[in-house]
């Protein structure tokens, strides 16, 4: 199959490259603060562990609105308008 030329622009993911040199940086002593890739020993909140529960529970296991949650999106705008002082309604929030 033949490709675009642009696509030999994209690279590889380095994710896992950085890691390594980081664990590499590790072991000789120096400090590293492993922001590189997903920390597996931070545990998860008790409250998020339960709002994922109530929600999975609920029924809300597929795709939302292509718009997003119209709640959610309510109240982003109220938050976001009260903080800077402007009105604002889910149809300023994408």
């Amino acid at each position: 199959m033949k490709f675009a030329k642009q696509l030999s622009r994209l690279g590889t993911e380095t994710a896992f490259a950085v890691s390594g040199a980081a664990t590499q940086w590790a072991a000789k002593g120096h400090k590293v603060y492993p922001f590189h890739l997903a920390d597996i020993n931070i545990l998860t909140p008790e409250s998020i562990i339960e709002a994922t529960a109530k929600g999975i529970r609920d029924g809300y296991t597929g795709y939302c609105p292509g718009a997003g949650i119209p709640e959610l999106r309510d109240a982003i705008a109220r938050d976001v308008g009260t903080k800077r002082g402007i009105k604002y309604t889910s149809e300023n929030v994408s």
